[in-house]
């Protein structure tokens, strides 16, 4: 059954598609962040029509989100969501199907509650802390595959891999693994969650791009950590998602490359 939380924030996302629908096929106008990331109108309407809708049910909840207003996280209390309204807006702008809208909800400091909705991929995954992960409806789980020569690995952009120093032991994991491809973005957590990759690292990220997919990844019986093997919280820049079978492993390589660079 789900709880009220997870009930506003399915309705939350699937708000969100309208404004995300009736500019897809505009011409929009694309703002440049500091970062050099684009934003959209669409991304920032998006986030409005969810926190609208999450305010008419929950009224002292904050937000803290990739467009506005960002809630302070430190020594966290009460109820905050976590919303990216368009995570993949580059491929937005092409018409690419591969983005999708995210939200989490962090509750005394701990995620308890993920949402990721690909509308053009017609993907809805969702999960809640303790009640497992559910694609479409239906729970999933991640693969049993427990060797790294028998995984499938997915991973973020490429450059920041030589930023981070972690781009020799991609190419040596890519050359050791069965299938290696840069999907990128929120769809390789989707595919782990439902058994079809077992590896997913990203060494740059923001914690609205991987606070639903904490939720998601850990309740599909996987791990979602940092790079370094901690647990994500509201600092986290890195991201490694496995089957969990193999993430101890992924994390001594990817930490040995670093020790050794630095």
């Amino acid at each position: 059954m789900k709880s009220k939380y997870l009930t506003v924030a399915l309705e939350a996302v699937k708000a969100a598609e309208t404004p995300i629908f009736k500019y897809l096929d505009e011409s929009v106008a694309v703002e440049l962040k500091p970062d050099q990331s684009p934003v959209t109108i669409a991304d920032r309407e998006a986030e409005e029509i969810i926190k609208q809708t999450i305010h008419a049910h929950f009224p002292d909840h904050t937000f803290f989100g990739e467009e506005g207003e960002k809630a302070n996280l430190n020594n966290h209390a009460g109820y905050t969501w976590i919303i990216d309204p368009i995570d993949g807006t580059k491929s937005y702008l092409r018409k690419n199907p591969l983005f999708a809208t995210q939200l989490a909800l962090m509750h005394g400091g701990e995620l308890i509650i993920g949402v990721s909705n690909a509308p053009m991929l017609g993907e809805l995954i969702y999960a809640e802390k303790g009640k497992g992960c559910f694609f479409n409806d239906k729970p999933v789980r991640v693969s049993d595959i427990d060797e790294v020569k028998d995984a499938y690995m997915s991973f973020g952009s490429l450059k920041y891999f030589e930023q981070t120093s972690t781009d020799t032991v991609l190419m040596e994991l890519a050359k050791e693994v069965r299938w290696a491809r840069g999907i990128g973005d929120f769809w390789s957590y989707h595919l782990l969650a439902q058994g079809k990759l077992e590896i997913m690292i990203e060494p740059v990220t923001k914690l609205w791009d991987i606070a639903a997919m904490a939720v998601i990844v850990n309740e599909a019986g996987g791990k979602l950590t940092q790079l370094n093997g901690n647990p994500i919280t509201f600092s986290a820049t890195t991201a490694l998602a496995t089957n969990g079978r193999i993430h101890d492993e992924i994390v001594a390589r990817l930490n040995q490359q670093k020790d050794s660079a630095s």
